[in-house]
């Protein structure tokens, strides 16, 4: 019996870990607003890639894809307006790392399109 409490003690113990590190918060702990508002750009971003790689196998089935395309290099352009903005309001710093993150996703996703 104590070796399955302490082995269920364990597996707890490296799943919270696990989760901390991947995550850096605990499951416990609710996201704040400003990494909620993060989240949902990031979200965005998704959306983003997934219209554009859309926009991509339209192309390469031969179908005119410029609409499509256009739309995501809109989006695009306002979202990273829209992170430029939030930027400087943020005060937690996991809400700047975030958003840190996302604005050099955004550069690298901005460097593959060239």
């Amino acid at each position: 019996m104590k070796t399955w409490i302490l082995a269920l003690l364990v597996l707890g113990v490296v799943g919270t870990g696990g989760y901390y590190a991947t995550t850096g918060r605990l499951p416990w702990v609710e996201p704040s607003p400003e990494e909620m508002q993060v989240a949902a750009l990031r979200a965005e971003f998704k959306g983003v890639r997934e219209q554009w790689k859309q926009a991509g196998r339209a192309a390469a089935l031969g179908t005119d894809a410029s609409g499509a395309s256009e739309t995501a290099l809109a989006s695009l352009d306002r979202l990273d307006g829209a992170l430029a903005d939030l930027t400087p309001t943020l005060k937690t710093t996991s809400a700047l790392n975030q958003a840190n993150s996302l604005r050099s996703e955004l550069a690298a996703f901005r460097s593959g399109l060239r």
